[in-house]
């Protein structure tokens, strides 16, 4: 069966509501998180409290420059514009034969799929374009395509209290946007002109001052790339307050709840040996895979004070992302069992075992892989493993390429 592309029809949905189902539709396109046990909602409400606008399919910072840059395009020859939306498409696929022009590929979106491209720069990056103040309506590209031709006319002559006069159109983008390169659509980089990387930083304190993002911002951290996770950034012990709550809630979570799909998958592991066999030792293997795994996290947890599931529901409150009765209970039933029979027990505990067999089935129903015979022999590992990156991966390229542009 050919695994084409899936596509939505949207609604009118504000530019916040599309986002929460971007996010949805992004755990498809990002490897490692297939979210089996629903911790989504609270990866998320963390990911978007340290690095508001941002999303797991960023690759280069300069993208939130192209997008305005090509729609400008349009908007500047309004009536030559009959479908909008297949005409800025077509921008952003010249873009990525400009950008492979110019040699550098690391980041290019679409530099394989070419015009099969299903997911846009623009639809990618709409977020960080209205979060951070480059798109001044705080509006969805589908609100843009409707509204394009209104957007684009001319304002009219005069002043908005004016007799006579009517009022001005609405504007579409910061008026400090840089101008673009000439070459723009022939030979494309990434590099950001100094010019650029300080609007680009200013969008970013005036809108999200108060955020990590803003923090590395200002701060003007080096040598991010170097850095695997985010609670190991330089000069941590200067952040303020506030944002340490943040960057510890995140580092506490992600390595306490790492031991949940370690055990969903062990039991994954156990459950194929005893119903298909295991001539070949595969299952076996990956039963020792999943208990050596679940012995280190053991290790790593046994250290730390015992997670308080309360602090991180007031957090969720303080940030207006309150989570929902299910998810607490499942991650309050964890934090209790675990206490209760020690983090080197975990791989032995039926009730743990018991609540993550239980968790799948209640989001999955009958396409739960411990009822479902055709997803359990479907199953080939790894899933949801790892701890929570909380877009750093992301984050870290894009403060790369600010930080490199404000130093030329």
């Amino acid at each position: 069966m050919n695994a084409n592309p899936a596509f939505l029809t949207w609604i009118d949905l504000t530019a916040s509501d599309r986002d929460k189902v971007r996010r949805v539709l992004d755990l498809f396109n990002e490897q490692g998180t297939i979210d089996e046990l629903g911790l989504g909602p609270i990866r998320d409400f963390l990911s978007d409290a340290l690095f508001p606008g941002t999303s797991v399919l960023h690759t280069r910072l300069r993208y939130v420059l192209f997008i305005p840059w090509l729609y400008r395009q349009l908007e500047a020859r309004p009536s030559q514009v009959r479908d909008v939306a297949a005409e800025a498409r077509a921008l952003e696929l010249r873009l990525v034969d400009a950008l492979k022009n110019f040699g550098d590929q690391e980041g290019i979106i679409g530099a394989y799929a070419g015009s099969s491209l299903s997911r846009l720069p623009s639809q990618a990056y709409w977020s960080a374009l209205v979060r951070w103040g480059i798109f001044d309506p705080n509006q969805s590209q589908s609100w843009y395509f409707r509204r394009f031709r209104e957007l684009a006319s001319p304002a009219p002559v005069g002043h908005s209290d004016d007799t006579g006069v009517a009022q001005d159109r609405e504007e579409t983008w910061n008026p400090h946007l840089p101008d673009p390169p000439d070459d723009l659509l022939e030979s494309a980089s990434f590099d950001l002109t100094a010019e650029e990387a300080e609007f680009v930083r200013g969008c970013i304190e005036a809108n999200v001052p108060h955020s990590l993002l803003a923090w590395l911002v200002r701060e003007g951290a080096k040598d991010l790339g170097s850095v695997p996770w985010l609670w190991q950034i330089p000069g941590r012990p200067n952040l303020p307050a506030r944002l340490e709550e943040v960057v510890e809630m995140g580092r506490r979570f992600s390595l306490h709840l790492e031991g949940a799909p370690l055990l969903y998958n062990l039991v994954l592991a156990e459950t194929r040996k005893k119903r298909y066999g295991d001539p070949q030792g595969r299952e076996q293997a990956g039963i020792e895979k999943y208990e050596q795994a679940l012995a280190e996290w053991a290790g790593r947890e046994a250290q730390e004070a015992q997670f308080d599931p309360e602090a991180l529901w007031d957090l969720g409150a303080r940030h207006g992302a309150p989570i929902k009765a299910p998810l607490k209970r499942f991650v309050e039933r964890w934090t209790y069992g675990v206490a209760a029979v020690g983090p080197h027990e975990v791989a032995e505990s039926e009730a743990l075992r018991d609540l993550v067999e239980q968790r799948e089935r209640a989001l999955k129903g009958p396409r739960a892989r411990l009822v479902n015979e055709s997803r359990l022999l479907d199953w080939r590992g790894d899933v949801g493993v790892g701890r929570m990156d909380f877009r750093w991966p992301q984050v870290r390229t894009l403060l790369t390429d600010l930080h490199e542009g404000l130093a030329r």
